[in-house]
């Protein structure tokens, strides 16, 4: 019986600890509804980036095999051909007669 509990309990802390799961990008842009204001953790390929390197801004586009999307990184500027791992909350940009068009995940403070 204690073995059992102990079990249980490791489960949930293992549970507990792993954070916010990673999404496929096809997963938002399919599902928008779902994920908006919704906490993600995506992962690709910068392939475009808009950057102020001075001011450590940048807006970059991510691909991870499924699909792009738009991230606003919290303040380190990406560059073309950077792999990285973000994890925010995604924004659906503009509705129009109940079609989304743009999607953004904004990078959450103070993780990485």
């Amino acid at each position: 019986m204690k073995t059992r509990i102990g079990w249980l309990l490791l489960m949930f802390i293992v549970v507990s600890c792993a954070g916010v799961s990673r999404v496929k990008i096809q997963e938002i842009v399919n599902e928008p509804s779902k994920w908006n204001e919704q906490e993600v953790r995506i992962k690709g390929t910068v392939v475009q980036t808009f950057a102020v390197p001075f001011l450590g801004q940048s807006l970059v586009r991510v691909d991870d095999g499924t699909g792009t999307i738009w991230v606003k990184p919290r303040s380190k500027v990406y560059f073309k051909g950077d792999k990285i791992e973000v994890k925010g909350t995604v924004k659906v940009g503009l509705t129009i007669a109940n079609k989304n068009f743009g999607f953004i995940v904004i990078e959450k403070e103070g993780d990485r």
